[in-house]
């Protein structure tokens, strides 16, 4: 085992040096704001993911391979009939999934993962060896240690020129047909409408949202962007799931119907954001879910917000009209989760 704050030692030589040995290994990194952990065998990338942070299944709905309600039955059947089976390999066997799609899909949250670890300057690291069989193979194929943290540090020495704020709202103020674009940069610059926040547009995006804010800076520097005149106000809603994978998918759904989101990781994180942000609204995909809304009404500020619930079937019980509870089907799609939220008014 190696043990090391950061500083002591990169994260990059560590990485190169395993790769080096041909180590089968896990490094695990935690930081005051994410933990990561990046999975070697023979010293080539297998994987590597941050929490919080964008997961498999979300690239996999942003990229347009898989749709919300295949995400969270790939997510159910690994808990009823597969656990321990990576959601990538249970797609492939589903048939729902093309090697190529899999392998864009996980280059992607890899390359995001290992750029956010890449940029951490305080925290802990931890590396550990493994035995062969400890670790399955996520990767259609594995990936070259060396070349992707040069690419992952590209990638983050370009991000930290410069980047819109993720409330920012801007607007296009020239013609962008005068400039020479990249295919990024005109992705992004046709999500611009003057009305959704930078993050909104990050998540509506198939490309990482670091590199979205900068590609978004990019544009304004170069005076195709400009600050909106009116600054919308954006709802906002407390999203509490012990799925880590339907936090995101929640975030990226709301974020793109320009929902602000905040994400509580406990119910005693979750009182005080209810207290602090004052949300319009609350969804709660948990297990123990009358105690959580017994919880959430018993506080001043939970009382007469509205609260919905994401499950399999409707709950039931005389606490159910009592908490003004309302239902979203399991798995939730976009259409039933937006009318559950159109009551909610905005003033632009």
């Amino acid at each position: 085992m190696i043990r090391a704050r950061i500083g002591e030692i990169e994260l990059s030589d560590l990485l190169r040096s395993l790769e080096a040995n041909r180590a089968n290994a896990v490094v695990t990194v935690r930081c005051e704001e994410v933990m990561g952990r990046v999975h070697l065998r023979e010293g080539q990338l297998l994987y590597a993911s941050t929490e919080p942070g964008p997961h498999l299944g979300e690239y996999l709905v942003r990229l347009e391979f898989l749709t919300l309600e295949q995400t969270q039955e790939l997510v159910l059947r690994q808990e009823r009939e597969n656990p321990g089976t990576p959601l990538g390999q249970l797609a492939l066997r589903l048939g729902w999934l093309e090697p190529a799609d899999l392998r864009e899909a996980l280059n992607a949250q890899v390359m995001e993962a290992l750029a956010t670890l890449l940029a951490q300057r305080t925290g802990d690291i931890i590396a550990e060896a493994v035995s062969d069989n400890a670790s399955q193979v996520l990767l259609p194929e594995m990936l070259d240690t060396s070349a992707v943290l040069f690419e992952a540090a590209r990638r983050l020495d370009e991000w930290r020129r410069g980047k819109v704020k993720p409330e920012a709202v801007l607007r296009v103020v020239s013609d962008p047909t005068r400039h020479a674009l990249s295919a990024e940069a005109w992705s992004v610059l046709e999500l611009v409408d003057g009305l959704k926040r930078a993050r909104s547009i990050a998540l509506e995006s198939d490309l990482p949202e670091t590199q979205v804010y900068h590609l978004l800076y990019e544009l304004q520097s170069r005076g195709l962007l400009g600050e909106a005149e009116v600054r919308p106000a954006d709802p906002l809603i407390l999203v509490v799931a012990e799925s880590s994978l339907v936090r995101r998918l929640l975030l990226v759904t709301l974020e793109r119907s320009r929902y602000r989101v905040v994400m509580p990781h406990d119910p005693d994180s979750a009182r005080r954001m209810l207290e602090h942000h004052k949300p319009q609204a609350v969804i709660l995909q948990v297990r123990d879910l009358a105690e959580r809304v017994r919880q959430l009404r018993a506080s001043s500020d939970g009382r007469f917000v509205p609260i919905w619930a994401i499950s399999e079937d409707p709950p039931r019980g005389l606490w159910v009209r009592s908490a003004r509870l309302g239902h979203i089907p399991k798995p939730f799609r976009e259409g039933d989760l937006l009318e559950a939220l159109s009551g909610i008014k905005r003033k632009v």
